[in-house]
């Protein structure tokens, strides 16, 4: 079912990013909480791409995008003091958007701490 006309103002951001072609700009349709080293990523105007309004969990600097739907802004606050894998972990409870990415992958856990080598590992 496709969601009714939403009749309300919204106010679009707009930012600037500066490439190898020079200063372009950027309509930003989300509304974004930052913490260190993540941020979690509110869309509720691109229902035409991911069929809902979206709650996306960023690693990174874009670098994975874990996508749940509806608003999971007030979850992800309370966990967000907690880091990165505290959100990972209530994001891995509730059903994934088809377009997140996988939580199996490595990059995800490179800063976490080196584990002991193996009793065989001889520096």
């Amino acid at each position: 079912m496709k969601p009714r006309f939403r009749n309300r103002a919204r106010i679009m951001r707009y930012e600037q990013i500066i490439t190898k072609s020079g200063p372009m700009q950027l309509s930003i349709p989300n509304e974004t909480i930052d913490a260190d080293g993540f941020y979690v990523s509110y869309n509720d105007t691109d229902y035409d791409i991911y069929g809902s309004d979206t709650t996306a969990l960023v690693f990174g600097q874009m670098e994975r995008f874990f996508i749940l739907k509806g608003d999971h802004r007030r979850q992800y606050l309370d966990l967000m003091q907690h880091g990165f894998h505290a959100c990972l972990d209530y994001y891995k409870t509730q059903p994934a958007h088809h377009r997140s990415d996988s939580v199996d992958d490595p990059i995800l856990y490179r800063d976490m701490p080196a584990m002991e080598p193996a009793s065989s590992f001889r520096p």
